[in-house]
């Protein structure tokens, strides 16, 4: 069972009065992204580091980190003013959120991407209070209408840096789960969950292709210096035919790995997650990964 704060007004009386702390939202620091193929209910299912992780890696939840700020556009509601000034109410305005990053390529690329499937939102504040769409008895996020990316302003050298823009509208429905339905899990763990970071896995410069000196190395693949450890027992290399070899590699602490036994012939070396068959990998359901495929002959 997951432990959540539900309100649910539809029948009876309506509370007005709150003792003991206050549930209001603060400001919002960060936002997920959820595919509504997710299903996770909450009487029945967890949520956990390791739930979250699976998530991550299937490609369901999306952290965006770093977020600047999130601001709300302060939609109205439509209404119809008669002659005498009466009003009368159309429909309820949909929410809309801007979430502001500063500016590189990679995340550029990434946020545009993004915006080519549907998805569900989910908002963290700065007590660590994730809010959802508590709707069936299950976590969803809030239904998306609309999300567009801006083009990337320019770091101007004096007043402001480069910075980009995600715009997030809300459905109607979306809208009435955040009004109506929203719920919140608390959990300071839901600051540190980072998202899929892009690696390259090459051949070390000093070494060869012989099996007696070969050596990979792995980078960030934004920057594509920054060396990443401890993935030595994400590293899999198959033949042409798609087995897989079960080599074992050595961490070097340094970025670069050594195969314990590697066969020469033709490999392929990639990170992959045997256990959950999934090509993003990671360190403790807390660091997540993904690589590039490196075709190598290998020679005795």
């Amino acid at each position: 069972m997951i432990q959540t704060d539900v309100l649910n007004c539809g029948q009876g009386s309506v509370g007005t009065w709150f003792d003991g702390c206050k549930t209001t939202p603060k400001d919002y620091t960060k936002a997920f992204l959820l595919a509504p193929s997710a299903v996770i209910d909450l009487a029945t299912d967890t949520f956990t580091e390791a739930d979250r992780a699976d998530l991550i890696k299937a490609g369901k939840l999306v952290p965006l980190n770093d977020v600047l700020q999130i601001t709300e556009g302060g939609a109205k509601n439509n209404k119809q003013t008669l002659p005498n000034k009466r009003e009368l109410f159309i429909s309820q305005g949909l929410l809309k959120f801007m979430l502001e990053f500063e500016a590189t390529p990679c995340l550029v690329k990434a946020l545009h991407k993004l915006t080519r499937k549907n998805w569900q939102l989910l908002l963290l504040d700065s007590e660590g209070k994730l809010m959802f769409d508590n709707k069936n008895g299950q976590l969803n996020g809030f239904e998306i209408a609309l999300m567009d990316v801006d083009n990337e302003t320019v770091n101007d050298g004096g007043s402001k840096i480069a910075m980009v823009s995600a715009n997030i509208q809300l459905t109607q429905n979306g809208t009435k789960g955040y009004n109506e339905r929203r719920s919140f899990i608390q959990d300071d763990a839901f600051y540190d969950i980072n998202g899929v970071q892009d690696v390259v896995i090459a051949k070390t410069a000093n070494s060869t292709l012989d099996i007696a000196s070969f050596k990979v190395s792995i980078v960030g693949g934004c920057d594509g210096s920054s060396p990443v450890v401890g993935l030595a027992s994400q590293i899999q290399v198959y033949n042409t035919a798609g087995v897989n070899q079960e080599v074992s590699w050595t961490d070097n602490g340094d970025g670069t790995y050594t195969p314990v036994s590697i066969a020469f012939g033709d490999r392929i070396i990639k990170l992959y997650d045997t256990s959950t068959n999934t090509p993003v990998v990671d360190i403790a359901n807390a660091q997540f990964y993904q690589s590039n495929v490196l075709a190598v002959t290998l020679t005795d």
